[in-house]
């Protein structure tokens, strides 16, 4: 694992406190406390997951250069977390049933005090805030998962046409197609019960599918000198989400998902 030295100097090097991306990390770890006593608050289960888990586990907080923070659930809380959930003057949240150009099957919870501007051009959205994700598992045929997670992540490229009139009318005529769709199919696929989880189908081909025997009973993580939940072995389930992932990636080639940022 990364010795403290090493920790130090990558804190240094990518999010030292005072700097952009640091203050973004913050304003996403308020969120996710507000999240936390929401969840605590009505028994909703929860935990941190990708590269967030990751974070919590080989960082003790977020990794350093990480710009977005996820979270999962099962089906059943995902839908009581999306009724219960207070709206307030800090925080929003967002799905495809709230937003109209907004496409992805799973919510966000958005910072009102902050803008972002997202590779893939999020420039029509209602809420543009600093976010975390919130990802809802469920018992589904992976095949479905990977197959309308290629369909959606093509409808999203029409987010890179701009503002335009006619982009707009596109990316509403296909979410109404590709939903529609969606509500025809997920019966018949409902058939074919899986015992491990994928995520929402629609949420891209990335993910392998999940082992419920990791997740549960959730055990807790430190996660920027709070504990939150997270699977019962982290190990685990890291191994089947990112593979060796104690080794640091190529530094020089880091994935980013926020081009520009600004408190308000």
């Amino acid at each position: 694992m990364i010795n403290s030295s090493l920790q130090q100097q990558l804190r240094e090097r990518f999010n030292p406190e005072g700097s952009m991306l640091r203050r973004q990390q913050l304003r996403m770890l308020d969120i996710l406390l507000y999240v936390d006593k929401v969840c605590k608050e009505h028994n909703i289960r929860y935990w941190l997951s990708s590269g967030t888990l990751l974070g919590a586990v080989r960082h003790g907080g977020f990794i350093p250069w990480d710009d977005d923070l996820d979270i999962e659930m099962l089906r059943e809380d995902y839908e009581k977390f999306l009724k219960v959930f207070p709206e307030n003057k800090d925080f929003a949240l967002q799905t495809r049933h709230n937003d109209k150009y907004y496409l992805l099957p799973f919510a966000k919870i958005r910072d009102t005090h902050s803008e972002l501007s997202e590779y893939g051009n999020n420039s029509n959205y209602k809420f543009r805030g600093i976010f975390i994700d919130v990802f809802c598992l469920e018992s589904s045929p992976r095949f479905a998962y990977v197959g309308f997670g290629v369909i959606l992540h093509g409808i999203l490229k029409l987010q890179k046409h701009g503002n335009g009139r006619l982009t707009k009318a596109m990316i509403a005529t296909t979410k109404w197609l590709y939903y529609g769709l969606m509500a025809i199919m997920k019966p018949l696929l409902q058939l074919f019960p899986m015992k491990n989880l994928n995520h929402l189908y629609g949420c891209g081909p990335r993910w392998k599918s999940r082992d419920i025997d990791n997740i549960f009973p959730l055990s807790t993580k430190d996660f920027e000198g709070y504990e939150f939940p997270a699977p019962r072995d982290s190990d685990a389930y890291l191994r089947c989400m990112f593979g060796g992932y104690d080794k640091l990636p190529n530094l020089e080639r880091l994935r980013v998902h926020v081009a520009n940022c600004k408190f308000l």
